[in-house]
Parts: C-alpha cells; sequence; structure tokens
C-alpha cells in the first residue's frame, strides 16, 4: 500500500475499532498512523484516548532527545503508571525521568545510526508502541529553579548549542557574541542557556541584564524559558520548550533537508505563527550580518505587537 494512502486506512481503521470497543487495536491502529504523519489531523489526541480505554497491556516507547521528552511530557505527567522504555542518545535521561517522578522500565542508549539500529532490533521482540506526543503544554511542565523578580525590561532567551549527536547544529560564537552586544544596546534582558563549556567561549564582560542558565540540571534552565518573551536559539531542546508555552522563537538552524525534523518540531509552529526559521549556508560575516537583520525584524514585529 502506498505510504500517502496508508495513513488515511489506519486512522479510518483505528475510527472504526474505537466504535466498536476494540480499543486496544484502535491504538495500534493509530500507532500506524503516526509513524507515517506524526501530527496527522487529530491522530494524537485519539491516539491518547484510546490508549485510556484500552488493556495497557503494552510498553510505550519513548524515543530521541530532550526535545521529544518534552513533547511527550504532556501525555507522560498523567500517565506515570505506564511502563516505559527509553531510547535515546541524551545520557542524563535517568535523572530528567527521576527529577518528575516518572519510573522508566528500561533504557537503551545510542551515539550513532549503527548503536541506533542495534537498539530497534533488541527492542523488535516487544509489545511496544510510541509514546503520544502534544505540540503545547496546558502549563508549565516544571518548577521554576529562580526566580526573576522586578521584570523592568523585555526578556530575550538564547541558546547557542547542540547535542553530541548533532554538534554540526550549533551556532558560531561570533555570531551570538554580535547578538548579545545588539541586544544590550538595545536595553534587553537576556537569559543564556548553555552548558558552562559552551558559554565560556562567550567573550562578553559579566553584565546585570545578563542572566547565566547553565545548571548540571537541565531541567532547571528549561523552567527559566517560562520568563522569556521571545527565544533565539539552535535547533535543538530549548526552542522546542519555548514554542510549547507559546512563546515567539526564533530558530537558525543549516539548510539541510530534514523531514522529521520540519514535520515534527517546526512546520506546526510556523503554521502557528510561533516559530520564525532562518536558514544558513556556511554562516560567514555576510550571512551573520542578514541573520542579526532576521532576528532584529522578528523581534520588533513579535515584540511591538504583544
Amino acid at each position: 500500500m502506498n505510504r500517502i494512502f496508508e495513513k488515511y486506512y489506519f486512522y479510518f481503521l483505528g475510527r472504526f475499532l474505537e466504535l466498536f470497543g476494540k480499543h486496544d487495536k484502535s491504538f495500534a491502529s493509530y500507532a500506524k498512523v503516526i509513524r507515517f504523519r506524526t501530527f496527522f489531523w487529530d491522530v494524537q489526541s485519539r491516539y491518547v484516548v484510546a490508549y485510556q480505554k484500552s488493556s495497557k497491556n503494552f510498553s510505550i516507547e519513548i524515543r530521541g532527545g530532550i526535545g521529544d521528552f518534552l513533547q511527550h511530557l504532556p501525555f507522560i505527567l498523567k500517565n506515570k503508571s505506564a511502563r516505559y522504555i527509553v531510547l535515546t542518545h541524551f545520557k542524563g535521561a535517568p535523572s530528567f525521568f527521576k527529577h518528575l517522578n516518572v519510573h522508566v522500565a528500561e533504557y537503551y542508549y545510542y551515539s550513532n545510526k549503527d548503536e541506533f539500529a542495534l537498539a530497534r532490533n533488541l527492542l523488535k521482540g516487544k509489545r511496544l508502541y510510541i509514546c503520544p506526543r502534544a505540540l503545547f503544554f496546558k502549563t508549565p511542565p516544571f518548577n521554576t529553579s529562580k526566580m526573576i523578580e522586578n521584570k523592568k525590561r523585555r526578556i530575550l532567551g538564547i541558546h547557542m548549542g547542540a547535542s553530541l549527536i548533532d554538534s554540526y547544529k550549533a551556532i558560531p560564537v561570533k555570531f551570538i557574541e554580535d547578538l548579545i552586544n545588539y541586544l544590550l544596546q538595545e536595553d534587553f534582558g537576556i537569559i543564556l542557556f548553555g552548558t558552562k563549556e559552551e558559554l565560556s567561549k562567550i567573550k562578553i564582560l559579566r553584565n546585570k541584564k545578563i542572566i547565566f542558565a547553565s545548571d548540571k540540571n537541565v531541567i532547571n534552565n528549561l523552567s527559566l524559558v517560562e520568563y522569556c518573551d521571545l527565544l533565539i536559539g539552535s535547533d535543538s531542546v530549548f526552542k522546542t520548550m519555548a514554542s510549547m508555552l507559546n512563546k515567539p522563537t526564533v530558530v537558525l538552524h543549516p539548510n539541510t533537508i530534514n523531514n522529521f525534523r520540519d514535520r515534527v518540531f517546526i512546520d506546526p509552529y510556523v503554521k502557528e505563527d510561533l516559530m520564525h526559521v532562518f536558514k544558513y549556508t556556511n554562516f560567514n560575516r555576510r550571512e551573520m550580518k542578514t541573520a542579526l537583520q532576521f532576528v532584529s525584524n522578528v523581534m520588533n514585529s513579535e515584540l511591538n505587537n504583544s
């Protein structure tokens, strides 16, 4: 069957099975839809309803990095009793889920495509379905670790880094330095997100307008996104956190083809007029200037209309 039509077939099959109370089979059918198109129509919400009415005699797979974890969180936090299996490149995953009081039955790790394929083979014999996703949080999922009081100026979040497995996505330090200097001249407050190693590369004087969010516990850093009026970052977890909180977001990422990235983490938020994307080729000096003007235009549009 053609992949284009399979999502329609399994979606309507799921609806039919749901109508006749075959919730385990309905859940399995919706899972196949999601394999082809993650946010096809209302499949995610129907997937969740089918799960609630099912026997739950299976495991739920949480796959990917922290950005994926965030989209899974609305389901996970409401269904902590589910049997979860995590397949990830994020070594801090156990601490992440422990902090949220979510029990994970098994962890599988990978750092490249071969290791990912090997882990997938190890999971083939299990009755396993992918965890439901959501595009937005109804309420912030994390307790704020640091209060920002007496907020007198607009605050912009900046994240330049990327995960180890996707290090090529990191934004050049020189552009970040130019961006920070521009924002300070415009009297914005800044939250700089990243590891201490990443932020140590930025040559800029300490300034009372700048807050460094580099806690070892990534949840403490993610909790500060709530204070941002707008976030500027690479294709990483912080841009996903901002978008899920309905924050205007500027994403700067390499001009490469990645259908999964676009369909799951980019296009849905662009359609909601939340995300603005700048695709760069090599980020030379000329391209940095163009990118800075792009950011400035988005800021003027988003912040002056809010």
